[in-house]
């Protein structure tokens, strides 16, 4: 069986997109399955639609040696891939890893709304157009792959002609050992420096704590929004944008942490939740999205409401304050986090992709 992973970001571009095919290309081979990747970074250099017409060029030319399609994305690749199968006769599965007319109206076009409010309302064109393409791609998959119930149930309601979804869980590698020291009143934070991470209310709490700390890992368009927002409060000594780390270095950095907060409005399900769980840190996240899925509030982390201030400052003040209440915390995230390893994402990928060739 051979499998063309279509995806539109792979190393050294960062994100799930990425690792993720990175790791079926690895993995999947031991299961019986020959993968080909076909990276949107072949093309991106190219000025918009062309190098979307020239992707599809290039899956035109590979298609036909293939048994299956597993697409990363609903538009960049998604649309290419779509309209190539269709043509080719081929099926393809695509995995969807968040609602992208969602975050490029968040980041484009002035929405405001969170992610289950988006669903009811009506945007103008451009949201309406993205939203149109996406629906397109998933009536015509296979079958859907959501990273989270939550998000399964938020692509059930794009059209009721959508075939089959089915849930896989993101999967990291988890440490075979716990780290013995960790940095006192250390709080990290990770993703895509984008508004619905709620990196700027985490900014001002750290401030008004000076004996708080924050390492905030990542790139993205609100980058210089948020480095004038730390030099504007002077706590340039206690607050830092790492940018861009390594995969490793993350995991480095999550070890040390005090306490991993994730402050999103809006999560299929958190890739660097669970890797921070898996080194044994405790976590506080909001209770959006799929996040629920993965924290239970106080059994192996702390929960609060997305979009309160005072909450995510009282959660915080609890846990730096508390080393019982963090070394109970932790010791829980870190068995929590076997639930959502490699080998049993890989395992239920393989097993859907042979299912829809047999």
């Amino acid at each position: 069986m051979k499998v063309l992973i279509a995806t539109g970001l792979y190393p050294p571009e960062i994100g799930g997109p990425a690792t993720y095919a990175k790791l079926f290309e690895e993995q999947l081979p031991r299961y019986g399955i020959e993968v080909l990747v076909l990276p949107f970074s072949l093309v991106r250099h190219m000025p918009p639609i062309i190098r979307h017409i020239a992707y599809a060029w290039l899956l035109a030319q590979r298609i036909h040696s293939t048994d299956l399609v597993l697409v990363q994305d609903t538009v960049s690749t998604g649309l290419p891939v779509t309209v190539i199968s269709m043509l080719a006769g081929k099926k393809f599965i695509v995995r969807v890893p968040g609602d992208y007319a969602w975050e490029q109206g968040t980041q484009r076009f002035g929405v405001k709304d969170s992610l289950d409010d988006f669903q009811k309302r009506s945007y103008g064109l451009a949201v309406g157009f993205l939203r149109s393409i996406q629906r397109f791609v998933v009536i015509r998959a296979h079958r859907v792959i959501a990273p989270s119930e939550y998000l399964a149930k938020i692509i059930s309601g794009w059209s009721s002609r959508i075939k089959r979804i089915e849930v896989v869980y993101n999967g990291i590698e988890i440490s075979e050992t716990l780290p013995i020291a960790r940095r006192e009143n250390l709080i990290v934070s990770s993703g895509r420096l984008v508004p619905w991470k709620g990196f700027g209310d985490l900014i001002d709490i750290v401030t008004a704590h000076r004996e708080w700390r924050l390492e905030i890992l990542g790139d993205g368009p609100q980058y210089q929004e948020l480095k004038d927002r730390i030099q504007k409060s002077g706590s340039e000594g206690r607050i830092t944008l790492r940018g861009r780390v390594s995969h490793a270095e993350a995991r480095d950095i999550f070890a040390r942490a005090t306490v991993f907060v994730l402050n999103s409005r809006y999560e299929g399900l958190s890739h660097t939740l669970v890797e921070a769980m898996s080194v044994g840190t405790p976590v506080v996240a909001t209770k959006a999205g799929g996040n629920p899925e993965v924290v239970h509030d106080g059994v192996n982390g702390i929960l609060i409401d997305a979009l309160n201030e005072m909450t995510l400052e009282s959660a915080l003040t609890r846990i730096l304050s508390d080393a019982e209440l963090r070394r109970r915390l932790g010791a829980a995230a870190y068995e929590r986090a076997k639930d959502f390893s490699i080998e049993k994402t890989v395992e239920a990928t393989a097993s859907l992709l042979k299912s829809c060739v047999s």
